[in-house]
């Protein structure tokens, strides 16, 4: 098998399966509980949030964990009023809560071909109506990096009170997120895009905005911003994973293969369009667009050789992408977008073999068009 949808899911690590089991075995009990054996429980998940803190130069009590990184994006969206800055280039967990939010408006920055962020459309759109803004700091469909710290910075420069939040989901753990020097006062996270559990999300809340979080499910508010019993061994097995994650150095790796298979396709096939930036993208991350195909054919072809990939986000399948479309893809490549995302299990030859596969499904195709 041939993994290449790391995007949409990770494998977890087994040290991070070990640490959850561990946990579900020894340290079963509700960590609300006033008992020494629940107090052990907590103690594992105050241990987790002081490490993600340190890691984001942040301090424990400003780390929260919820269901999924979706909750945590509704949370911080659904927590304010007034008038709003976001793209149409963001997660459908983003986009969509902006429209059942309580915004009287939102206001879209445009953005070029791959994905970054128009400055100056931004400067243009703020005004002291303003009172927050989301950005997604790598895109998961493309993969673009967006230069937040400059962005927050045109945003604090005019209103140092307008709460920044950005959707981190597949940045933590693969590129710098130290949320002072992103200039940033919330953040979402997601364990399973780095090697943890499903179904465990976080948010970074920024000690002075703590007062405004709304939470959107009732209950007793265990996490403060989230109801529900704790999951101590997802939060063991997150921090675990991350951990891992952050010290595996594999960075210069996934760069190398990512830029091995952008050559590949470039050299061996006809008729194809790179679409994510060579500059400012994340190696993890290579969406490719072929003349004349539909995805959802080919990666059918690919899965017949144990190959996965993805065509476009896993949280949209089945629609016309959004997010190419906004980035202005030419007609004929739009349905032919491929994501092909990276791991550290992934090598050269298992390349090479995609390539291989690749190329005569794309060949079979266009010859029956």
């Amino acid at each position: 098998m041939i993994y290449l949808d790391n995007a949409a899911t990770t494998k977890m690590y087994d040290e991070a399966l070990e640490a959850y089991m561990d946990v579900c075995k020894n340290h079963f009990a509700n960590p609300s509980a006033l008992h020494s054996f629940g107090m052990e429980a907590e103690n594992l998940i105050k241990d987790t949030k002081k490490y993600i803190g340190k890691l984001i130069s942040a301090n424990e009590a400003e780390i929260f964990f919820t269901k999924s990184a979706t909750e945590s994006n509704n949370i911080a969206i659904k927590s304010f009023e007034g008038v709003a800055l976001t793209s149409k280039i963001e997660h459908s967990s983003v986009f969509n809560s902006f429209k059942n939010s309580n915004f009287k408006e939102i206001r879209y920055i445009s953005n070029d071909k791959y994905g970054f962020l128009n400055e100056d459309d931004l400067k243009d759109k703020l005004d002291n109506e303003v009172t927050f803004v989301s950005f997604i700091y790598v895109n998961n469909e493309i993969g673009t990096i967006q230069d937040i710290k400059k962005l927050s910075k045109i945003i604090k420069d005019f209103n140092k009170d307008i709460v920044i939040h950005i959707d981190a989901t597949q940045a933590l753990g693969k590129i710098h997120c130290d949320v002072n020097e992103l200039g940033i006062d919330m953040m979402s996270f997601s364990a399973h895009k780095f090697h943890g559990p499903k179904q465990l999300g976080g948010l970074y809340i920024r000690k002075s905005i703590q007062g405004k979080i709304r939470p959107i499910l009732d209950g007793g508010y265990q996490e403060v911003i989230s109801s529900g019993t704790n999951n101590p061994p997802a939060i063991y097995a997150c921090g675990i994973a991350l951990k891992k994650q952050v010290e595996s150095n594999e960075y210069k790796y996934i760069k190398g293969l990512n830029t091995y298979l952008r050559k590949l396709i470039e050299d061996k096939i006809m008729d194809t369009y790179i679409i994510s930036p060579i500059e400012s993208s994340s190696p993890y991350i290579l969406d490719v667009a072929f003349a004349n195909i539909k995805s959802e054919v080919l990666l059918h072809m690919l899965e017949e050789e144990k190959i996965y990939v993805s065509s476009g986000s896993a949280c949209s399948k089945g629609d016309y992408s959004r997010i190419l479309t906004a980035l202005g893809i030419d007609k004929k490549y739009m349905d032919g977008a491929i994501r092909f995302s990276f791991s550290s299990e992934i090598t050269r030859k298992d390349l090479d073999y995609t390539l291989k596969v690749l190329k005569s499904s794309i060949e079979m195709i266009r010859m029956v068009i």
